[in-house]
């Protein structure tokens, strides 16, 4: 009955996450959004992040047979740093942005390093996650102190702190899986539990996102451009 009710639980949960993956993106028909490169970052993040776990719906069991999954998993771990750091340094302007392209790019050439060098093994796909995690969490926590710094906020800062909260609780999560699967083994209990770990940050990550970008949606279209990107770094 326990393993049946947390089966239940856990079927609900990873399909609404998966459904509010693709929110993001389709608040970008939104004219005044789709303006914003930060926001069109951000949706097609999460449009990623949809599209490699919508063979997980349970609607569509018939996709698992036909979509090679660990193919997708393996385009996921490559360009989901790069994704969050491109989102990171279109909210930002002056030398943070600098910083944070170049921490793009430098991720971008040691991953194609190492990929040619070792392939893609389960130690390389390792130092990748890992390196990752390492630097979102940092930036996330960058953006979020940068925030509390300031005294006023336009709409377009008050929406991304929102943004910066939701990476924040995602990847934090994250990296408690990451060290499970990577330190404490990986048996049948755990990966259990790493999945209902995932699609709980997922689900709730994504509902801080949608109502961040409600947020900004719902200001009146006559704000002015500079409220579009934050006045200062961050």
């Amino acid at each position: 009955m326990k393993t049946g009710v947390l089966s239940a639980l856990y079927s609900i949960i990873s399909n609404i996450a998966i459904i509010l993956c693709f929110i993001p993106i389709l608040l970008l028909f939104s004219r005044k959004m789709r303006q914003v490169k930060a926001y069109q970052v951000l949706g097609i993040y999460w449009l990623f992040n949809g599209l490699v776990n919508f063979i997980n719906l349970d609607i569509f069991p018939g996709f698992r047979s036909v979509i090679p999954q660990d193919r997708l998993i393996f385009y996921y771990n490559l360009l989901d740093t790069p994704l969050v750091l491109l989102l990171f340094s279109c909210a930002v302007r002056g030398y943070h942005r600098k910083v944070l392209r170049f921490s793009l790019l430098l991720f971008i050439v040691g991953e194609s390093i190492l990929v040619s060098w070792k392939g893609y093994t389960f130690i390389s796909s390792a130092l990748i996650i890992g390196a990752g995690l390492v630097l979102i969490l940092a930036y996330a926590i960058t953006g979020l102190v940068q925030y509390m710094k300031k005294m006023e906020h336009s709409p377009f800062e008050n929406s991304m702190v929102f943004v910066y909260a939701a990476l924040l609780f995602a990847y934090g999560s994250f990296l408690i899986i990451y060290v499970f699967i990577h330190f404490r083994g990986n048996n049948e209990g755990s990966t259990k539990d790493s999945f209902l770990l995932y699609y709980i940050s997922l689900l709730l990550s994504a509902i801080i996102t949608i109502l961040g970008l409600w947020n900004y949606g719902l200001r009146p279209q006559s704000e002015p451009d500079s409220d579009r990107y934050p006045s200062s770094s961050s």
